[in-house]
């Protein structure tokens, strides 16, 4: 996958799961459930980085109805067609030759983000320890809190530090930090139920978790939507449960303004603050509290929009799996095999170069493995299918050049590279014998025209595997020839 095509794809598919979250959440629903939501959005933002490992666990019979490029990593089954063409066309705009420059620079900005992404996470951790190193411990009684419906055993140590929002923190001993201007009784009380809230709902770990969304795709303004509205909802939900166990809701509204006024701007730490810094959040939170008909959640849109985001996996995984192998029918026996009914070049002058296997490069002198075969022949010599196929590829690769790949009968696939130009698009479906494009020299370190012939065949294991086109069954590479 190219960097501009994982970009395209987190954007399109972040945008569209905020969305649907943004839908199923609107109104008078309850927080829980538009936690729910915005925690799925979030799950399935991150689902298909996971998908070419999990691929590997897919029983062989399961095959995807589409063909599918080599071996490039996978695409929803639905969407197939559509970001077949968008990678075609994508790869052709930002990785010509004259825009060869784009593909390195887009990974150093990924990498870049990335890294500045883990220099704040650290930062943060850093100001956060510098805090509590700061506090002091609460002097005098400290709250009384309902520990049994917590799930708690002892109030966790209350310590003062000078202002800021009240957060709790801690992996063995864990202490709830609140401004000293905070600590009266029942400031206190209010304040120490909702962080408990957090330690018996799990908050602690959850929200590390939940905010790495917006650290792998941080250049998606979709994702960092999902990261607000997760914040939003993750102190909602505290909201409604500590005010339920408080018994004074007004009591409860009341400290949160003073929180706010007091933190009216806090600092930026990984903990779940108990004043998130989000303009409009405070309001919000105050509506919610103070509203007097309950909310409503969505259960059966929710459990609907849940299952369809579920079915693009397994989708996406059979993507991946079409190079297990033929597929089979109830007996066992293979697909319709593949006939090569016309040469891959017509010129008596063409001949093979390089050969399939392990050789020295010959412009880096690097030794590594040859996936295909080189023919050299004169710029513009005609290239035709060597039997009935679909193009499943048709645009620049990186390193290859003008590409073609087409996938025929019995699941196996060619790749005809270094093309002069290209004559067939994604989707057409070829005899054999047409002209798919013209011999060239458009891919990196080429030294000369020729064609780059790949023959990627399924093999046992589950995975595609090159072969020597040379030694295909019926592959006729030049008619006249000297091969």
């Amino acid at each position: 996958m190219s960097a501009a095509w994982f970009i395209l794809f987190a954007l399109l598919w972040t945008g569209i799961l905020a969305g649907a979250a943004t839908l199923l959440s609107l109104g008078r629903v309850n927080a829980r459930f538009a936690q729910a939501v915005w925690r799925g959005a979030a799950f399935f933002a991150v689902l298909p980085l996971g998908l070419v490992p999990m691929a590997a666990l897919i029983p062989d019979g399961v095959q995807a109805a589409l063909p599918q490029a080599i071996p490039d990593l996978p695409y929803v089954e639905p969407t197939a067609s559509l970001m077949t063409s968008a990678t075609a066309s994508l790869n052709a705009t930002v990785s010509g030759p004259e825009w060869s420059w784009t593909a390195p620079a887009l990974i150093l900005v990924l990498i870049a983000g990335w890294l500045c992404r883990l220099g704040m996470s650290i930062a943060g951790q850093v100001r956060l320890q510098r805090i509590k190193a700061g506090s002091r411990p609460h002097q005098g009684e400290g709250p009384k809190l309902p520990l049994q419906r917590l799930g708690l055993t002892q109030a966790p140590q209350v310590r003062l530090i000078p202002g800021g929002s009240p957060f709790v923190a801690g992996i063995g001993a864990r202490a709830i930090y609140v401004p000293a201007e905070l600590s009266s009784r029942s400031d206190l009380r209010q304040i120490a139920i909702h962080e408990c809230v957090h330690l018996m709902r799990g908050d602690l770990v959850a929200r590390p978790l939940e905010r790495l969304v917006a650290d792998i795709f941080w250049f998606s303004p979709f994702a960092w939507m999902m990261r607000r509205e997760l914040d939003f909802w993750r102190e909602a939900v505290c909201d409604e449960i500590a005010a339920s166990m408080s018994g004074d809701r007004l009591g409860y509204a009341r400290t949160l303004a003073q929180a706010a006024r007091l933190s009216a701007r806090p600092h930026s730490l990984p903990v779940a603050a108990f004043i998130p810094n989000r303009k409009g959040s405070l309001s919000m939170r105050l509506s919610r509290l103070l509203e007097a008909s309950p909310t409503r959640s969505r259960p059966l849109v929710a459990i609907g929009a849940s299952l369809a985001a579920l079915a693009l996996a397994p989708l996406a995984l059979a993507e991946v799996k079409q190079a297990a192998g033929p597929e089979t029918d109830a007996v066992g026996e293979a697909m319709t095999k593949a006939e090569f009914t016309a040469p891959v070049l017509s010129n008596v002058r063409a001949k093979i170069t390089s050969g399939f296997g392990e050789r020295r490069h010959p412009v880096t002198g690097e030794l590594k493995v040859h996936n295909g075969i080189d023919i050299a022949a004169a710029s513009g010599t005609p290239v035709h299918a060597p039997g009935c196929g679909d193009v499943v590829y048709s645009g620049f690769k990186d390193g290859h050049g003008e590409t073609v790949e087409i996938a025929f009968s019995d699941g196996s696939r060619m790749r005809f590279s270094q093309l002069e130009e290209r004559r067939v698009e994604v989707g057409d479906e070829i005899k054999g014998g047409a002209v798919i494009g013209t011999v060239g020299m458009s891919g990196k370190y080429a030294t000369g025209p020729h064609l780059h012939l790949e023959h990627w065949a399924a093999a046992d294991g589950g995975k595609a595997q090159p072969v020597d086109p040379a030694k295909t069954a019926g592959l006729v590479l030049v008619a006249g020839g000297s091969l």
